[in-house]
């Protein structure tokens, strides 16, 4: 029986690593994906996971928008580190609007 995942990330390298060794694997199944702030702002962790889903195949899985930024203090972002998009010197080409409304 395949475990059921609900993802809770903030895209970037390791991240995006995580969501293709979970989607190529036959023991675990995706069940959605809520984007958080942290290596680059919400609106870009949300399109790195729409596009990594894009691109392999999976647009089905619901990809939903966290808080913009922490709770109790202010959002600091590295993207001086993993560049634009937060996934190093990838480029993902803009993603369908799937958004979640939840």
């Amino acid at each position: 029986m395949r475990q059921k995942i609900m993802m809770d990330v903030d895209t970037g390298i390791d991240d995006a690593l995580a969501l293709l060794y979970l989607l190529a694997s036959p023991e675990a199944e995706i069940t959605g994906i809520a984007a958080t702030a942290g290596n680059v702002a919400t609106a870009q962790v949300a399109a790195n996971n729409l596009a990594l889903l894009e691109l392999c195949r999976a647009p089905d899985i619901e990809v939903a928008a966290g808080a913009a930024g922490p709770l109790a203090i202010a959002l600091r972002t590295p993207e001086d580190t993993p560049r634009p998009q937060g996934v190093g010197y990838a480029r993902f080409p803009p993603p369908p609007p799937q958004l979640s409304s939840r």
